[in-house]
Formats: C-alpha cells, sequence, structure tokens
C-alpha cells in the first residue's frame, strides 16, 4: 500500500472514531417528541401577513376537494382541470396558495433545487424563472399564477381548517368539516398537505415562557424587524440582540441577512450542516424558449434519474446536486467491484467529499474555533446537503456569535433568556428556524379524524405499519387519495415537485377514469393492497447499519431507526422505475387493483342538505 494510500486510511478511520462519538453525544438527548402546538404556543401559528375575516359557512357539493393549496395541491388542481373536472375545491389553513411558500417569506428565503424543475407548470403557463434558486416572492406569485391560469380561486377556501372527513355509505360522498362551520360534500378527496405543512417547535423546557419578542421563521414578522421578503435590510434589528434556533437550510439562509441587520446575533447549533457553493445566477429566458416543448419534464426526469445514480448521457442541470450524486453514487470509481469492496469504495469517497465540505469552511471562516464547531461530521447523505455562499463568511462578523451545544441542544428558556450549558444568553428577540414536522404516519400529518368504511379511523387501520396502494390510495376509504410523504411506500426525491406532478398525472387519470366508466367510486382491493405492501418489503433497501452511524435528524427517525415499521418505507427501486410503474399501470388501461361501482342514491339535488343542520355563522 503506497504512503498516500496508508494516510487516506489513517483519515477515513479517524473519521469513523469522531462520526460515532458526535453521534453518540446527541444521541443522549435526541427526542421524536415535539411539543403540540397549543394554549401559549398558538401564538406561533398565526397569519401576520393576512388577517382572516368572517364569513359565513358553506353547506354545498364539489367534486373534488383538495386538503391543501401548495405546489401539490396546485399541480392536482391543474391536472383535474385538465381533465374536465369543473369543481374542485382547495382548503387550506393559509390566507392564499402557495403552501409553504405562502409561509416561507423570512429574508433571503429561495428553493435549493434549480427552479426550471422545481417550479411546476412552467410551460403550461409560459413562465420562465429569473434565477435557478427562485427567491421566494417569485415562487409565491408563481403559485397564485398557477391558481388564476386554472381557475382554482373560484371554489377556494383560505384560513379554513378541516376538523373532519367522514364516507357516507349513503350518498357515496365525504362529508367534510371545518373550523368554520362548513358542512361540504365531496365526491373525491385529495390530502396534499405535504411534509411542510406542520410548523416544528424544539422541545425545550420553557419555551412558552420568554417574553421577549418571538416567531417561527414561516411566521416572519416584518413589523418588528423592518425590511420584507424582497428587503433584507432590517432597521428594526439595528439596537436588537437577536437569538437563532436552527441551522438546517432555513438558518443557512436567514443567517447572513440577520447578521448584517443585527446588533448582536447568537446562533444556537446542535448539529452542523453541510454548506456546498450554491453558486445562483440569472436564467437567460431565450436560451428557454429555444427549448424543445415538453422541456421541463425531461429535465426533471434526468435530474430524478441521476439522483438516483443513474449514468445518464447529458446531465440537463449541471448543479452541486447532480455533481455530489455523480461522485457518490455513479464513480467510476465502484466500475468492477462488489459487496465489501464496494462498500468501502463508497465510504472512501463520502468521506473525501465531507473533506472537501471541512476544507471549504476553514478557507472561509477565519476564527479556528468557530470553523471547527460548524464542521459537519457525518456521511454526506444523513442530512439533506446544504448550499450557501454567505452563511459561512457571516461568522466572520464581530457581532455573530455560534452557540455551539455540542449535540447536547438547548437547556431551557427563561423569560429573558436561552441557557445552554448552564450559561444565559440574554435576548431581545429570539427566532425558530427549526422548519416543519415531517413525520407522515398521521399524528401530525392528519390533526383531524378521518374515518371511511365501517367506521374505522385511518389512524387506527395505520396504527401497526402503512398499508396503500402505489402510497396514493388504501383499502375501505374510497375516493380518497394522499399524496404521499417520506417513507409512504412511494418515492421521495430531491425535487418534490417532480414526485407531485407525477402523482397529480395519476389521481386525474383515475379520477376522469371512473367518471368515464359511468362510475361513481372506486376504493383500493384488499388484494391490491397486500400485494403492494408486499412489494414495498420485498424491495425495501434496507439502509439501517448507514442511519444508525447518522447523526439524529429527520432521516433517520432522530435515532430511533428500528422505531418505523418495516412498511413505512420506501419504494426500494427508486423513483425512476416507481414512476414507470404508475404509468404502465395507467396504459393497461384497466384500473387493476380497484373496484368501481355506481352511485346508487339518488342523482337529484346536491348532498349538501344531508350533511348536518345549519349552524351559525363562524368567525375566524
Amino acid at each position: 500500500m503506497t504512503e498516500d494510500r496508508c494516510a487516506a486510511e489513517r483519515g477515513l478511520e479517524a473519521a469513523r472514531s469522531k462520526y460515532r462519538t458526535e453521534r453518540d453525544k446527541r444521541r443522549s438527548r435526541s427526542s421524536r417528541d415535539v411539543p403540540d402546538i397549543e394554549g401559549d404556543l398558538i401564538r406561533y401559528l398565526g397569519d401576520p401577513f393576512n388577517a382572516p375575516q368572517p364569513r359565513a359557512p358553506l353547506f354545498d357539493e364539489v367534486e373534488v376537494l383538495c386538503l391543501g393549496a401548495g405546489l401539490s395541491a396546485l399541480t392536482v388542481g391543474a391536472r383535474l382541470k385538465q381533465a374536465g373536472v369543473d369543481r374542485v375545491r382547495l382548503v387550506d389553513s393559509a390566507g392564499d396558495v402557495g403552501g409553504v411558500w405562502y409561509w416561507n417569506r423570512y429574508p433571503e428565503a429561495k428553493c435549493d433545487v434549480d427552479a426550471l424543475i422545481y417550479m411546476p407548470l412552467l410551460e403550461e403557463t409560459d413562465y420562465i424563472p429569473t434565477m435557478h434558486y427562485a427567491p421566494a416572492p417569485e415562487i409565491y406569485e408563481h403559485a397564485r399564477r398557477i391558481a388564476r391560469k386554472f381557475d382554482l380561486y373560484r371554489d377556494a377556501l383560505f384560513h379554513t381548517t378541516i376538523t373532519a372527513l367522514e364516507w357516507d355509505e349513503a350518498t357515496n360522498f365525504w362529508h367534510v368539516k371545518t373550523d368554520r362551520g362548513d358542512r361540504i360534500a365531496a365526491r373525491f378527496v385529495c390530502i396534499c398537505n405535504g411534509p411542510m405543512s406542520q410548523v416544528k417547535l424544539p422541545d425545550i423546557p420553557g419555551l412558552e415562557s420568554f417574553e421577549g419578542k418571538s416567531f417561527h421563521t414561516s411566521r416572519w414578522d416584518y413589523g418588528y424587524t423592518g425590511g420584507g421578503p424582497s428587503d433584507v435590510n432590517m432597521t428594526g434589528l439595528a439596537d436588537k440582540v437577536v437569538g437563532f434556533i436552527g441551522t438546517g437550510a432555513t438558518g443557512l439562509q436567514c443567517v447572513a441577512p440577520l447578521a448584517a441587520s443585527a446588533k448582536q446575533l447568537y446562533v444556537f447549533q446542535r448539529t452542523p450542516s453541510t454548506v456546498g457553493v450554491r453558486g445562483n445566477r440569472p436564467i437567460d429566458p431565450e436560451e428557454v424558449r429555444a427549448y424543445e416543448p415538453g422541456w421541463q419534464r425531461r429535465r426533471q426526469e434526468n435530474f430524478t434519474a441521476i439522483n438516483f445514480g443513474a449514468k445518464a448521457e447529458e446531465d440537463l442541470i449541471k448543479d452541486g446536486w447532480t455533481e455530489l450524486w455523480r461522485e457518490l453514487l455513479a464513480s467510476d470509481r465502484y466500475k468492477g467491484l462488489s459487496g465489501a469492496e464496494l462498500a468501502l469504495e463508497k465510504e472512501r469517497v463520502d468521506f473525501e467529499m465531507m473533506e472537501k465540505i471541512r476544507q471549504r469552511i476553514d478557507s472561509i471562516v477565519k476564527d479556528p474555533a468557530v470553523a471547527a464547531k460548524l464542521k459537519p461530521w457525518y456521511n454526506y447523505l444523513c442530512k439533506r446537503a446544504g448550499w450557501h455562499d454567505e452563511y459561512l463568511a457571516a461568522y466572520n462578523r464581530e457581532n455573530v456569535t455560534l452557540v455551539d451545544t455540542e449535540g447536547a441542544g438547548i437547556d431551557s428558556i427563561t423569560p429573558e433568556s436561552v441557557v445552554v450549558n448552564g450559561q444565559l444568553y440574554p435576548l431581545d428577540c429570539l427566532i425558530f428556524g427549526t422548519g416543519f414536522e415531517t413525520e407522515v404516519s398521521g399524528r401530525l400529518r392528519l390533526k383531524f379524524s378521518v374515518v371511511g368504511r365501517n367506521g374505522l379511523s385511518i389512524l387506527d387501520k395505520w396504527k401497526n405499519g402503512l398499508a396503500t396502494l402505489h402510497g396514493l390510495t388504501t383499502a375501505g376509504f374510497p375516493n380518497l387519495f394522499m399524496i404521499p410523504g417520506i417513507n409512504s411506500q412511494a418515492v421521495v426525491t430531491t425535487n418534490v415537485v417532480h414526485m407531485a406532478q407525477e402523482y397529480a398525472d395519476h389521481i386525474a387519470y383515475i379520477v376522469a377514469a371512473v367518471r368515464a366508466s359511468g362510475n361513481d367510486v372506486f376504493e383500493v382491493t384488499d388484494a391490491a393492497e397486500k400485494a403492494w405492501v408486499a412489494t414495498i418489503i420485498a424491495r425495501r433497501v434496507d439502509r439501517t447499519a448507514f442511519l444508525e452511524a447518522c447523526t439524529p435528524g429527520r432521516s433517520n427517525y432522530e435515532g430511533e431507526v428500528m422505531a418505523r415499521p418495516i412498511q413505512n418505507t420506501v419504494f426500494g427501486g427508486g423513483a425512476i422505475e416507481f414512476f414507470s410503474i404508475l404509468r404502465s399501470w395507467r396504459e393497461a388501461g384497466n384500473l387493476e387493483g380497484l373496484a368501481l361501482s355506481a352511485d346508487t342514491s339518488s342523482k337529484a339535488g346536491p348532498r349538501a342538505d344531508k350533511l348536518i343542520e345549519p349552524v351559525r355563522s363562524v368567525s375566524a
């Protein structure tokens, strides 16, 4: 073995030891528990952008009701409209369409996937983004553009939360109740509140006790900070001491503008992120206009194929993501290797790429002690990769202090301070950049009851593990679709919008096919559901060893890898094969695995009058 090779092996073994140490120190304090946002914490959920307005409750009927009005729901709605479905209702607790992009108006918020493949329905709306990583206001306005283009505002309900869904055997409709007193009959329902729909607050003693200004980044208070979504000059913070909790994707974007505005900024870190070069740049509209029709889907498929290790003839995106995957998943160094040799070589490649990330920190952050705290010590894909060009440099400012909790997290919050390792950090303002709760199996995604045939609750059905067909439908719950979340018997890709478009195509096809058949109701057969669950288990890729080696986080269930039922996972064949399965299913044209039936109730008159006695007007 050469001297260089020996040195590399020593470096790899040292990294393994460091990875274990960093993992273990975080495991002792990690928890999947998140506080229920109730009581005094409700203030973190208010809408600072649009005040809810009183309205009379609705009693009516729609063909399809979508829970949510984010990019997934908008894409489903657009495809349904294209399929000839007229009455499509979006229902959202926000004050407008956009989902996470309605809420995420924090300074410098941008998408981290190329806008040409992230912003949906660009060809259909004839819109070309301005930047490859589009700013949040532009994405929000595009969501509004989609809603206008496909007439989705007409039946939409905002500042409205669904409180119950119940299948009615007599009418073959879903009965929908909301917190505004609405009683709606819906032939089909699609649950589109994805994994970025529930605000996540950290489980810190004294969380509710802080008496200074505090808010979550998804409810940014520009009235307090000054500035705006397109103006990072937050003059209101010039005399303020600000604390920021979180160093994930949100923190990477917020820290630099906060550092430039605040008198003093404390950044509280449990685990550092990888921070690669973002290299944002303008999009040439003339270049895009020259693309052949269908360009967006081709680019999405190319990106996703590379995401799953395919050797694409051409990389159409050429960004940090595709470079990362080519190196980690499809390196030429893997040729001819298998088994233990392949696993070892992949580990070496991962280590080398993480070393580049750590070396970049040393090259930017001037204080070696701060640089050391910012270095991530885990395998690259343990967490979603981060990208930013100003985040690291912010720690060179005299008014910025990194408070590294060494994986232990924050001790407590007092009325005036955040406490870490016994030391108090007095603050005027505390900002939570802690993201969203991504748990899939219903406790947080479904904050309401969903009751199907024979009074069965969907949470009771899934209490021992998920059971679906393609992650989108489940037996015993007719005419119900669910956009799959993480580990939901479908797939997860870096570009969630590509997934949403594939699911929307499938949902619109089923609704149109059921209607065209002269039937009104579809339901997954038990046999089809069992077959798909068996497929999920058989094709499962066992990542237990990899995930157990990671520091606690979203990807490994906060370190409790084995706490999830075996079938609560993704389809192991990858996204491209999964999307091909859906397309082949549609092309077969026989709705395999679905049982169809006609509505035997009266076709005349609306179903809304059968729901419940009228209730008085409910204000927001």
